[in-house]
């Protein structure tokens, strides 16, 4: 296991156990929005519960990032290292990360609308392919 992932942690005032190094090395490792669920299948050596308490704690240190609204009705998870945003293809339930634009804009209009100082965002876009693809 990465040195990376340990001091990732120890960054975001975690203490490295090894399920927390487990299970955020496998959401740095693997970009397909796993539920909990699709987790515990690919680490079944890792009890369901606490695989859903370590996700709650990564959350909670904004590591990972929950990602709703899909039409399978579970929560998905997501690496939040580096700021980027969901399209959500509503048809297919298929999440695509995309980092091409420049939030800067959007948190000076946040900060000038509430007077609070922004210290992150986490963005999801809707849509479906156009009727003139299908």
């Amino acid at each position: 296991m990465d040195d990376k992932v340990r001091t990732l942690l120890q960054e975001h005032g975690l203490k490295a156990t090894q399920q927390r190094l487990t299970l955020l090395d496998y959401l740095m490792t693997h970009e397909t929005h796993p539920t909990a669920e699709m987790i515990h299948a690919d680490l079944p050596d890792i009890s369901l519960a606490t695989i859903y308490n370590t996700l709650e704690k990564l959350v909670e240190v904004d590591l990972v990032v929950i990602i709703e609204g899909l039409a399978d009705g579970k929560r998905h998870y997501d690496f939040f290292a580096e700021p980027h945003y969901h399209i959500i293809d509503t048809d297919t339930s298929e999440i695509i990360d995309a980092n091409n634009f420049d939030p800067r804009p959007l948190m000076q209009a946040a900060r000038k609308a509430s007077g609070l100082n922004i210290t992150g965002y986490h963005i999801e876009l809707y849509g479906v392919e156009p009727k003139d693809k299908k």
